[in-house]
């Protein structure tokens, strides 16, 4: 998991803080987290806890105290104030990113395996446009993933921004390597991030 962080890190550069943490292993909750998970099945609790102490340690690295990190009505997290950040996990690790909003007004993270995203899914996650750029993908479904998770991560980062739950056919992306950027659209911020492959996970990260 040290390469992960590393990896975030690079991506994000010394203004943003990173917290990696195994989803399959007991954290303790806060008290005011607690409710949010009242009702929960033990597996959802134990992610939920790791994505907490994600979070706490990605405020660590930018030297802030630990504190509680409730959840909204949303189901999205609630960020102290001037902090922005973005948690997310799969089976394997759960990872957080947090930074000052002087530095990043907005932050949103994912991770997946890196897996191909299913072939009936593709049309559903990737606009037209997305989908002719993945024609000369040497692995189009590995690829189609990837778009996948660099939606997930700019969902992330407009909601906070907009309260607007958006689709995937809301985003469109230009993808250039490692990096893309969200197509200019009057109804969602500039965003621009990185995608890469670390360790067999897909790690996406978006930001304002």
């Amino acid at each position: 998991m040290d390469s992960i962080g590393a990896a975030l890190r690079k991506i994000l550069g010394p203004n943003a803080g990173v917290g990696v943490t195994d989803p399959t292993v007991p954290s303790d909750l806060w008290p005011e987290e607690t409710s949010a998970m009242s009702r929960a099945i033990p597996k959802r609790r134990t992610e939920f806890a790791a994505g907490r102490k994600a979070a706490r340690i990605a405020m660590a690295d930018l030297d802030l105290p630990p504190i509680a990190i409730p959840q909204g009505a949303d189901r999205a997290p609630i960020w102290p104030k001037g902090i922005s950040g973005s948690i997310s996990h799969c089976a394997r690790c759960c990872i957080a990113v947090a930074a000052q909003t002087a530095h990043y007004p907005t932050l949103g993270v994912d991770v997946e395996a890196a897996e191909p995203l299913d072939n009936d899914l593709i049309p559903v996650v990737c606009t037209p446009a997305e989908q002719v750029w993945l024609r000369d993908a040497p692995h189009p479904g590995l690829a189609a993933k990837m778009i996948f998770s660099a939606k997930e991560a700019v969902y992330k980062a407009q909601y906070p921004l907009t309260g607007k739950v958006i689709g995937f056919d809301a985003v469109s992306l230009i993808i250039d390597e490692d990096r893309f950027s969200v197509a200019a659209n009057p109804t969602l911020p500039t965003l621009k991030g990185t995608i890469l492959i670390q360790e067999g996970l897909i790690l996406s990260v978006a930001h304002g």
